[in-house]
């Protein structure tokens, strides 16, 4: 039996003021919708666009769309069963009825196909009770401000208030679709005329380019406006930096365009971009806690958690003081930010930075000469100069022949590995005598010698042999191989032999960048011979090789586990195998198949914090002396590559900037910035430094004279009350924009959107391709121009086109990803710097707006200045 908590089953008070009338509301049809929603994935995607959960009359029907909102948002499937589950997390189940009530909504139900026409039945009696709200305060107002005197203004400020509540009852505008042509003569006359009068300078937005603006007339109303460019450069690492590949290793001096790199998911990412060499800037080490140390630039970018959004994380994670919602995140900082922020002010000082483990490197399976599990029983513990091992455990041997080896026991504790035993000889018929025989040879076809003399007369001669291999002559013996190859490949000893391990023991390339399942199992030989457990729980590996260390902590890494290094003297028998390499890393993954081991570590495994165990911190960021530094691009999403021996991620906007700036500051016109890419706090000091003409890299360091803080502050005094609205909020979609922008144009006559930038965007739709979600969101921004009647800018990326030609200039085929971007924009701005190309072209400081799409005008290339050193593009004519 439900228990229903009657706080949340009672209707609210009267919002009819003394009335005494029943507020508009249908709760079948909000039943109906809960109940849709509950039904289908599809009835939610359709009733999230119209309706919140302040529109439902009932508080406990606004619980349940709130939790239905939260597990749709997250991915995971809503039904009555996972709704139940996420209410009682919240210790709200029983004030909505409990899970009886919620399986009562989708029995009640006609059909899910209906959700969409419920919700608008829903959203219409909320807007009914809206304005009765909103009247309700109105004729508080007329009641309250009747003894304003006049002139004084009170009744002009009690009036717009009352405009504003009436304008604020609905987020959607209620005119008509279809006008007459008639209507829309005289306005359009008295648009022209405006423009006439204003010596041909429309009344769009702005954009504080002279040129650019007598082109374009400025931004209009419902326009698309797409800004491409290559990425920006200015953040480096040193040229002797390793980066790890799908194949092995490059470094940062020789990875070119077109190569690929690994990115922080564990795929391939290719090199979409590179910079030339740069010199003379500021350098710093930076040190990890696992004893990676990178050698990067002032400027140069992370990707860190800090102590607060480690908490925040934490706390959402248990659903500390009631939050079930990370409230800080991580966020992309430059080296010097690190630095000034390196450690907490806390009386402990203790470290603030973290940087997230890459994920397992996914590869394909690659063609391993030896079985992976046993190629780890011989390195951790087997005879550098042989095919054996030494093991006291039987069951070693049991896995090594699972995988098609032969390990016969050689007396003791000694293994040997052996290719399985070749099938013996098909039997045939002598083409003499028709008697069967096991031929020794390959093309042998006769019984014995009489038969053998015979055969010439009785059949055509067989071809000479030849290897299966490599294709060159053979004697036929054996499995038809030649000398060589069966020198190469004919045991287990003469593969390791080929592949260069014996007397050197290491582990190659194509094993380190093999499967993960493969990885895995060479990694369970590694510890089943020479891993161990510590009381603490946590897993080593000890080697005095240091090749093979490396090699090891490499493969723990790469399988997406921080890994450690501590070394200390030994007994050895010469001085370089004096010195033994302990890696430890912790998991709560299997990876011994031994099962004594594998008790061990379920025995000791202590559970860390994921703050400890899936990150590594920064434990120091010291300046060097300057050395050459070069950065490149890759074609991810998240702009993530992988860099250093311990594969730590590593990161990779300024035009509309400039044309929000100028519209907020200059003509005081209300802009918003939606970036997917920089920090609400990175935009404003980009602002800061472009309208006090400070250089960016002095704010960031701190390092500025009195003279430039006093511009600061005086320069913030002037812009302060600028009407520039800026929203860094992670992983938004078009759903979230477009409610925020609603929002603003209703309360501050929103005039232009910013998006930075598209190709970090993602939709709320399932699609089945990134060509089609990136047409989704253009479509839905175009449609946002359209609904609000404001230029819509969206930064976008070019692809690699423009680097393989000889003319650098941009093209309109060189936006990414989509051809629907240069079908729904109403302009396409392609940004061309000749000086990123050419450190000594002629035109250095100079750069190109080439209007290559202009649906309403002509098309053309406008020439400003850029000052990147301020973070902002300026006109020539006002230089």
């Amino acid at each position: 039996m439900a228990v229903v908590d009657e706080r949340y089953d009672t209707a609210p008070p009267d919002q009819g003021g003394s009335y005494g009338r029943t507020p508009p509301q249908d709760l079948a049809a909000e039943q109906s919708v809960l109940g849709g929603m509950l039904l289908s994935k599809d009835a939610i995607a359709d009733v999230v666009e119209s309706l919140r959960s302040a529109d439902f009359y009932k508080p406990a029907h606004a619980l349940v769309y709130d939790a239905i909102l939260d597990l749709y948002s997250r991915g995971e499937p809503a039904d009555p069963i996972t709704v139940a589950a996420e209410l009682d997390r919240a210790g709200s189940l029983s004030r909505v009825g409990g899970s009886v009530y919620l399986h009562t909504l989708v029995s009640m139900v006609p059909t899910a196909a209906n959700a969409s026409y419920y919700a608008q039945i829903v959203a219409e009696k909320a807007i009914l009770r809206r304005l009765v709200d909103a009247g309700t305060r109105i004729v508080r107002l007329g009641y309250g401000g009747g003894d304003g005197s006049p002139g004084s203004g009170e009744i002009d400020e009690i009036v717009d208030r009352a405009e504003r509540e009436i304008y604020e009852v609905t987020e959607r505008r209620t005119s008509e679709d279809y006008v007459v042509l008639e209507e829309l003569l005289q306005p359009t006359m008295d648009e022209i005329d405006a423009i006439a009068s204003r010596g041909g300078i429309s009344t769009g937005v702005p954009t504080g380019f002279i040129a650019l603006d007598e082109l374009t007339n400025g931004l209009h109303p419902g326009q698309m406006v797409i800004v491409a460019a290559r990425p920006g450069i200015g953040k480096a690492l040193a040229l002797d930096t390793p980066l790890p590949t799908p194949t092995g290793w490059t470094t940062m001096g020789a990875v070119a365009v077109g190569d690929e790199l690994l990115g922080a998911d564990g795929r391939p990412v290719r090199v979409v971009a590179a910079t030339e060499v740069m010199t003379n800037r500021r350098c710093y080490e930076v040190e990890f806690s696992d004893g990676e140390v990178i050698v990067a630039d002032a400027e140069h970018q992370w990707l860190t958690d800090t102590r607060a959004s480690r908490k925040s994380a934490q706390a959402a994670a248990v659903g500390y003081n009631g939050y079930r919602s990370q409230r800080t995140f991580p966020a992309v900082r430059t080296t010097a930010e690190i630095g000034a922020t390196l450690r907490c002010a806390t009386g402990d000082r203790r470290l603030n930075h973290s940087v997230a483990l890459a994920q397992p490197l996914e590869l394909p399976d690659a063609e391993l000469p030896v079985p992976p599990y046993a190629f780890g029983v011989w390195l951790g513990d087997g005879h550098s100069d042989g095919a054996r091992f030494t093991s006291a455990d039987p069951e070693i041997a049991a896995h090594i022949e699972a995988e098609g080896l032969w390990a016969p026991h050689l007396g003791g504790m000694s293994y040997g590995l052996r290719l399985p035993a070749r099938a013996a000889a098909e039997q045939r018929a002598c083409v003499v005598c028709g008697q069967l025989f096991t031929p020794q040879q390959i093309q042998v076809k006769t019984c014995g010698r009489v038969c053998g003399a015979r055969s010439q007369h009785m059949s055509e001669p067989m071809p000479p042999p030849a290897c299966p291999i490599c294709g060159r002559p053979s004697s036929g013996w054996r499995d038809g191989r030649c000398p060589s190859c069966w020198k190469e490949r004919g045991s287990v000893q003469a593969i390791l032999r080929t592949m260069g391990v014996l007397g050197n023991k290491h582990v190659p390339a194509a094993y380190l960048r093999a499967s993960i399942a493969q990885r895995r199992a060479l990694l369970a030989g590694l510890l089943d011979t020479g891993g161990t457990v510590s009381p603490a729980g946590v897993i080593q590996f000890a080697t005095t090789n240091v090749a093979l260390a490396r090699d090891v902590a490499e493969l723990i890494v790469g399988l997406g586990y921080r890994a450690s290094t501590m070394t200390k003297r030994v007994k050895g028998r010469t001085e370089e195998l004096s010195t033994c390499f302990t890696i430890n890393f912790s998991t709560d993954d299997d990876v011994f198949r031994l099962e004594r081991k594998r008790l061990a570590q379920k025995e000791r495994r202590r559970t860390a914090s994921p703050a400890r165990r899936n990150s590594r911190f920064i434990v120091d960021v010291r300046p060097i002396a300057s050395v050459a530094v070069r950065c490149v691009q890759v074609d991810a999403a998240d702009h993530l590559y992988l860099a250093g021996r311990s594969m730590i991620p590593t990161h990779n906007s300024t035009l509309a900037l400039d044309w929000a700036r100028n519209a907020a500051v200059k003509h005081h016109m209300a802009a918003v910035i939606f970036s997917l890419e920089m920090s609400r706090s990175e935009i404003t000091m980009r602002l800061l430094s472009a309208e006090a003409e400070i250089k960016l890299a002095a704010m960031r360091s701190g390092r500025m004279g009195d003279l430039e803080w006093q511009k600061i502050v005086r320069r913030m005094g002037e812009i302060s009350d600028a009407p520039l609205y800026i929203d860094d909020s992670p992983n938004m979609t078009m759903m979230e924009i477009r409610a925020k922008a609603r929002r603003l144009k209703q309360r501050h006559d929103l005039k232009l959107i910013v998006v930075d930038y598209l190709q970090l965007m993602t939709s709320s739709k399932r699609v089945e391709s990134r060509q089609q979600e990136v047409s989704e969101i253009s479509r839905q921004m175009k449609l946002l121009a359209k609904e609000l009647e404001v230029p819509v800018v969206a930064i976008s990326q070019l692809n690699r086109g423009p680097e393989q030609r000889n003319d650098k200039r941009p093209m309109l085929a060189d936006l990414r990803e989509s051809g629907s971007l240069e079908q729904d924009a109403d302009m396409v701005i392609l940004v061309h710097r000749p000086d990123a190309w050419e450190a000594d072209d002629p035109r250095a400081g100079e750069a190109d707006l080439i209007v290559a799409k202009h649906r309403n005008g002509p098309t053309a290339t406008v020439t400003v200045a850029h000052q990147l050193h301020y973070s902002r593009f300026k006109d020539l004519a006002a230089m």
